[in-house]
């Protein structure tokens, strides 16, 4: 992990504070719930290229949590004020994902994991932009570079890794395809 914009991983922490508070209040006592992040704060975990507002994440359990109390003020680097909130909207049913990608999450470490009944852990570098594949809005485009920059994965481990994902899809995945040949030759010019 990097050390850019501490105050973003800050409010993070936070987020995952209430989130544990509120699973402690209503009385779970459990083994913890497992949070996969993805999205534009799992790109922060990475490599730090870009704020965030919204925290896309799913649970290894089903949870109801007074989602308009997880809004996290913080000021960014800059003075400017900001928060994170959790998208309640963020489904993962329609992004391209490896039916392995939870299994190859890692944990946020320093995050305080141990002391919490929610454990954040993060989609695995190549998982992250493949999933990142069927949205492809210039953020994607951006955070795939981002990742690729920092050689966490070639494009040859990106490509076999969205195929597979493809081979548990129905659908009309022409257009993924041409997705994944646009990035990876934006890739190819990048290195």
């Amino acid at each position: 992990m990097h050390s850019l914009h501490p105050e973003l991983t800050r409010a993070m922490g936070e987020m995952m504070d209430r989130i544990d508070g509120f699973l402690r209040d209503s009385g779970y006592a459990g083994e913890p719930v497992q949070m996969y992040l993805a999205g534009g704060m799992a790109v922060h975990y990475y490599c730090g290229t870009r704020y965030t507002d919204d925290v896309d994440a799913t649970f290894s359990r089903r949870l109801i949590l007074p989602f308009e109390k997880l809004v996290i003020d913080y000021m960014r680097e800059t003075g400017k004020p900001s928060c994170i909130y959790f998208d309640t909207t963020y489904n993962d049913t329609f992004a391209l994902l490896h039916p392995d990608h939870r299994e190859c999450c890692v944990e946020w470490e320093g995050m305080g994991n141990e002391h919490r009944l929610i454990h954040l852990l993060v989609f695995c570098p190549v998982d992250l932009a493949v999933s990142k594949l069927s949205r492809f809005s210039p953020n994607d485009q951006a955070d795939i570079l981002a990742l690729a920059r920092q050689r966490y994965f070639t494009t040859d481990q990106l490509q076999t890794r969205a195929t597979e994902a493809l081979d548990h899809y129905v659908g009309e995945t022409r257009w993924i395809h041409l997705n994944l040949a646009q990035i990876s030759q934006e890739i190819a010019l990048a290195a």
